[in-house]
């Protein structure tokens, strides 16, 4: 079990990178509002899957390590809020000037409470 939660974890930590990378991609049209890529959509869906995946796997691999709710419940809404405005303005040529950086920083939210509010206590 340890294994495949530790594989869970990989292809999470992968799927941020392909949202930020998605970010990161339309920089230059943040003022005129950027188009909200795939890859955004498709990481995020695959963030909220892994992330589900991983907190069922959690107390069969790792029996007495207990979940941070708060810290997931932040991470969760973040991923969450990152699909639905990726859900709404992908079909859009170009979305409001807010979406995309505002996707940019629900990923940051969500890396940071993972990292400084440890998800495992």
């Amino acid at each position: 079990m340890k294994l495949a939660l530790d594989i869970t974890l990989v292809i999470h930590l992968l799927a941020f990178a392909v949202i930020f990378s998605g970010v990161l991609s339309e920089v230059k049209n943040f003022k005129t509002g950027a188009k909200v890529n795939s890859g955004i959509l498709h990481g995020s869906w695959l963030a909220l899957l892994t992330g589900l995946i991983m907190a069922g796997l959690l107390p069969l691999a790792e029996p007495d390590e207990h979940l941070n709710s708060i810290a997931l419940s932040i991470k969760g809404l973040a991923i969450t809020g990152i699909f639905f405005i990726g859900y709404t303005y992908q079909k859009k040529e170009s979305a409001p000037k807010w979406a995309v950086p505002t996707i940019g920083a629900l990923v940051v939210i969500a890396l940071a409470t993972a990292v400084l509010g440890p998800i495992v206590s």
